[in-house]
């Protein structure tokens, strides 16, 4: 089959490698009106203002990310800017990855043109970023014209992609005429010059879209040929695959996360990362176990000690590690294609992507917990008693992160008892209590109560004063869950009753302007409701002896867990764990709607095609939800402090996390505090000052000469010269 796809592939390729290069010799002039036919263009400037004086109506400004995409037309490419800034206003131009020219504005309208050959290793497109050492936002665009004339060379992206096109346009034609193949690569041609190419509106990813559904239509095609191959090891190997390629997606993100992302789950940073010794880490804590801050502990000597470095390399690794688990808990209830469909919808998460980068105890407890599940489920009475013990073992390893993870020793002892065996449950048992020792041994000897926790608070918190945090401290941290809940029992099973409802999907009984529905979170659409009906349908074939009854283990921890979750405030970040068990339940309700192999590889392919968003989406709300100011910081201290041999001393208020929690903190050699004197700075023999400007200007005799960069956030070099010494 192979050398029969063989010439018609490698001949197609050819075709449609040469269509495309006379395709690229094609004259192009088109112009861009900033502010209306430009969203396919401009990526990281303002929202459209109306009308100045000697614009064509609408501009743009720059922003800090502010960037022009450009199709590749082919090289030589002229690309003409016409901007406004303020006289003086150094503006930056950076085409790829070349060096950065600058520009002096001339303080009226002016008209850039860059000559572009560069970008050969550029996969979609060329980047022409646009910035100032200055406010950049006060830079405007208004207009601009791309320009191509023959000859041209054909970027390579362009020509792989042809190759690619039409080599499956040459194996899926295989059989049929030669003169339909030559019609369908000249049809991909035309395509490409309409939509691409002369188009007012390109379309960048238009040539990788068409190679992948080309792909998708060969496999739909010889899938029932395909599966006959298909090796034991594929599904595994390919699990990997994904996961791999989910944390080298994820790293620019990681990388873009520079500070604390506020307000979230990452307030809480500081609670964790100021238990930075021995000493703090192995105290008793009646809200934060020990086993996160242990984590933190153990990663900072390879970053630099930097806790916040620390912290998103815990949730990458841990990332991996939950994708992972999942297709572990998939492969214990599912044949390996359809584990391996469940892998792909949960790394398409978005709110897997989110928790990926968010710094905190979310995911490295979603992580532990899903590895707990999976090992449990593939138990059974002819398993040897190790794996219990690991099992347990992984266990106890949630619960160090979290409290709930104690709900894994309740879940895990009753299902091994029913499924394995008293022994097994037993040992089980034993796991876990080896592996939560350091935190059972710190709670008994500090407080005399192994399972020490304050928890009962936060259920006061939620409960009676509507989690209304200024109220924390009208109760001590000690009040037990009996005294919360015999206040008021009625109130309580209320509360709890509208959090099980909240996260189940609320109806008409909630009377405010927006529900809650927290399960339809953990899972993009459709594979979200795939999930809901999966989990009714396997339950219900489990429960008449029908299917896998294992499945009734799972739906019972799912309950478990979500009752013992709703008794405080409930918040989507908190059934993190269940997503990777949402994700089976999708992959086994997809295969039971789609009987026949092709089919369901189509349904598949499609539900994958629908879900692709989800982890850039998940990344956006993590990176917009940073403080402008103090990622423009960050990149400042980054471009100008050297990693090693400088003196940084950051004079910015206690309350932000910049100087301590962000992805410079290493690079801070002593904080003070916003009151700090020259004469103080001097004694310190500081290179650089790090300035919060809403203080006012620093106690510099030379601010203004001594400063580096603009905003709110500014470095100052402390060697000027004192006039008064001179």
């Amino acid at each position: 089959m192979a050398m029969q796809q063989l010439k018609p592939a490698l001949t197609g390729a050819i075709i449609a490698v040469l269509v495309i290069a006379l395709c690229s010799q094609v004259p192009v002039q088109r112009e861009f009106d900033v502010g209306r036919n430009d969203t396919a263009l401009v990526q990281g400037f303002s929202e459209p203002e109306a009308a100045i004086a000697g614009s064509d109506g609408v501009v743009r400004r720059v922003l800090p990310d502010a960037a022009l995409r450009l199709p590749q037309l082919g090289a030589p490419v002229t690309v003409t800017i016409r901007w406004l800034a303020p006289k003086g206003t150094p503006v930056i131009v950076q085409v790829n990855d070349e060096v950065p020219v600058q520009l002096l504005a001339h303080g009226n309208w002016e008209e850039q043109a860059l000559t572009i050959k560069s970008g050969w290793a550029k996969a979609f497109d060329l980047v022409v970023r646009i910035s100032s050492t200055a406010a950049p936002e006060r830079i405007l665009v208004d207009r601009v014209t791309l320009a191509a004339m023959p000859p041209l060379l054909p970027y390579p992206a362009q020509l792989g992609y042809a190759a690619l096109a039409g080599a499956l346009i040459g194996m899926l034609l295989a059989k049929h005429p030669r003169w339909l193949l030559l019609v369908a690569i000249a049809g991909y041609g035309m395509l490409w010059l309409a939509l691409y190419r002369l188009s007012p509106y390109p379309l960048l990813y238009l040539p990788p879209a068409t190679v992948a559904t080309l792909a998708a239509g060969w496999f739909v095609w010889q899938w029932s040929m395909l599966r006959l191959y298909w090796p034991r090891w594929a599904a595994p190997a390919l699990a990997g695959l994904v996961t791999l390629s989910w944390m080298v997606w994820m790293i620019p993100a990681m990388q873009a996360h520079v500070t604390l992302a506020r307000p979230g789950v990452e307030n809480d940073f500081r609670v964790f990362a100021t238990r930075d010794t021995l000493a703090t880490i192995f105290q008793a804590d009646g809200f934060y176990n020990l086993g996160y801050p242990l984590l933190l502990w153990l990663a900072r000597p390879f970053v630099h000690d930097n806790p916040f470095l620390a912290g998103r390399l815990v949730a990458l690794i841990s990332g991996a590690l939950f994708i992972g688990a999942g297709y572990l808990v998939a492969r214990s209830l599912l044949a390996p294609k359809q584990a391996l469909l469940a892998t792909v919808i949960l790394a398409l998460s978005g709110m897997v992507a989110q928790y990926g980068l968010l710094v905190g105890s979310d995911m490295p407890f979603a992580a532990s917990f899903t590895l707990a599940v999976a090992m449990t489920l593939r138990i059974n009475q002819r398993s040897s008693l190790g794996r219990s013990l690991l099992a347990g073992m992984l266990a106890g390893a949630a619960f160090l992160i979290r409290h709930p993870g104690l709900l894994l020793l309740v879940w895990g002892g009753i299902t091994l008892w029913l499924s394995a065996g008293r022994r097994s449950a037993l040992v089980f048992a034993l796991g876990f209590a080896l592996a939560a020792a350091p935190q059972l041994v710190v709670n008994t000897v500090q407080t005399g109560q192994p399972l020490f926790n304050q928890q009962a608070k936060n259920i006061w918190l939620a409960v009676y004063a509507n989690t209304d945090w200024s109220r924390w401290d009208e109760v001590p941290n000690s009040i037990g869950l009996l005294e919360v809940i015999g206040q008021d029992p009625v109130r309580f099973l209320a509360h709890w009753g509208r959090n099980i409802i909240g996260f189940l999907g609320a109806g008409a009984e909630d009377v405010s302007e927006f529900g809650r529905a927290d399960q339809l979170r953990l899972l993009g659409w459709p594979a979200n409701w795939l999930a809901i009906g999966g989990l009714a349908g396997a339950g219900w074939l489990a429960w008449r002896r029908q299917g896998d009854r294992r499945w009734l283990a799972l739906i019972g921890l799912i309950g478990l867990y979500v009752a013992a979750i709703a008794t405080a405030f409930i918040l989507p970040r908190f059934f993190l764990p269940l997503a990777s068990l949402y994700a089976v339940a999708a992959a086994w309700a997809l295969a039971q709607l789609w009987a026949g192999h092709r089919s369901r590889f189509v349904a598949a392919l499609v539900v994958t095609a629908i879900l692709l968003p989800g982890p850039a989406a998940g990344a956006r709300a993590v990176l917009a939800a940073q403080p402008a100011d103090e990622v423009a910081a960050v990149e400042l201290v980054r471009q100008t402090v050297p990693e090693i041999g400088a003196y940084v001393v950051a004079a910015i208020p206690d309350r932000l996390p910049l100087a301590k929690y962000s992805a410079i903190a290493h690079l801070i050699s002593q904080r003070v505090p916003v009151t700090v004197t020259y004469a103080e700075l001097q004694a310190l023999r500081a290179d650089y000052l790090l300035w919060d400007n809403a203080q006012g200007l620093p106690p510099l005799p030379q601010p203004e000469a001594a400063r580096i960069g603009a905003g709110r956030f500014t470095l100052y070099t402390t060697r000027v010269s004192n006039p008064a010494a001179n």
